[in-house]
């Protein structure tokens, strides 16, 4: 799989052919917003958090941070994401370490939200399901993400 900097260094007929070759799944995620990639991934993660034995106060504020994102994605695409894996979750918190900003540009990144794609398919899935939004106006070219 190409890294996003090996992506920044195709000419503009190589990121065309690259893009071309893509599958229509990975097209479709090349063609996904970088905010909504990382979006997606924190869903995920919420999802994992309330698995967890969590004070009711806090199950609320996820709940309602679920709900807010039906601005983006379907509510049946929510719906349709499963909790973050154990293995995903370390990706997700080695991460974090970075701080919350930098970790959202690593999440979003092309070959990162493949990774929590083939470890969660149904990232995959909210994408699909909420193909008529905005977010799916045409390729997204991968500029630096």
């Amino acid at each position: 799989m190409m890294t996003r900097d090996e992506l920044a260094q195709l000419s503009s007929d190589e990121r065309s052919a690259w893009l071309d070759s893509l599958s229509d799944d990975e097209d479709l995620v090349a063609s996904t917003p970088p905010g909504y990639r990382y979006t997606l991934v924190v869903l995920s993660e919420a999802k994992r958090a309330l698995l967890s034995d969590l004070p009711s106060e806090h199950r609320l504020k996820i709940l309602e941070h679920l709900d807010r994102r039906t601005d983006t994605f379907t509510a049946e695409a929510i719906a349709q994401i499963e909790p973050m894996c154990d293995e995903a979750h370390e990706i997700f918190q080695e991460a974090q370490k970075l701080g919350a900003s930098k970790a959202l540009d690593v999440f979003a990144r092309w070959e990162v939200f493949n990774a929590f794609v083939a470890l969660n398919p149904t990232l995959l899935t909210a994408i699909k399901m909420s193909g008529g939004r905005e977010h799916q106006s045409g390729r997204h070219k991968l500029k630096g993400k």
